[in-house]
């Protein structure tokens, strides 16, 4: 799991401890899945969950909360606070089989994906689509653009799209960060049901760096041709 060395050691620092549940997938959530109605059957997985900022917020709707993370450090930290759902908690690269066999209502990736390679990120949401019970949701936030400005001041290039190296700003110390374009996105999730995608740019003022990234809006059919 070469892949999250540099997370574990961020958040053995303490660093991107975010606590407080995502305004995008808070609204995504509840706009685009039944998680609204308060369904003890809802099952809910997010990807690279971090520190768990988001699962206050998942549940206070539903149960049947599940997480996987490459850190191990912040797998046991979350076990610790979470000790209702202590057993769905998982350490492990989610590119990789997952090690366990639920089918989920609701899968989420803030940002969590774009820290790999494209063939892994292809390998993941592969089987995100396979776990996804039908009419499922997978909810991602935070695809970099390659029209973010540190896109071309990557120091270093794996591929086209895949960048390392940063010494500064907030892709320091991160490892591999992956770009998007429309056709790549298209490319990637070509099985799923593209019930929205957007894509956003900010420029702080007095700077020349824009932030630009996608989130979208994913849905396996209810009736697979």
């Amino acid at each position: 799991m070469s892949f999250c060395q540099n997370w574990d050691q961020l958040y053995r620092n303490n660093q991107h401890m975010s606590v407080w549940p995502w305004s995008e997938i808070v609204s995504g959530a509840l706009r685009n899945t039944r998680l609204r109605d308060g369904d003890e059957t809802f099952t809910i997985l997010e990807v690279g969950c971090g520190a768990g900022a988001n699962f206050p917020f998942f549940l206070s709707y539903c149960p049947t909360v599940y997480g996987i993370d490459g850190s191990d450090f912040i797998i046991n930290e979350l076990k610790n606070r979470f000790t209702d759902i202590a057993n769905n908690l998982y350490a492990g690269d989610f590119t990789q089989p997952w090690p366990f066999e639920a089918q989920f209502d609701l899968i989420v990736d803030r940002g969590a994906s774009v820290h790999n390679p494209v063939s892994s990120i292809q390998r993941y949401l592969d089987q995100a689509y396979d776990t996804l019970k039908p009419g499922g949701v997978l909810l991602i936030t935070d695809w970099f653009s390659t029209e973010h400005s540190d896109y071309a001041k990557a120091p270093e290039s794996i591929d086209q799209y895949t960048k390392t190296g940063y010494t500064w700003g907030p892709f320091s110390g991160v490892g591999n960060v992956n770009f998007f374009d429309a056709e790549l996105i298209h490319q990637l999730v070509s099985k799923f049901e593209i019930v929205s995608l957007s894509h956003s740019q900010s420029s702080e003022y007095g700077s020349d760096g824009v932030h630009a990234a996608w989130s979208m809006v994913l849905k396996k059919p209810a009736h697979e041709e």
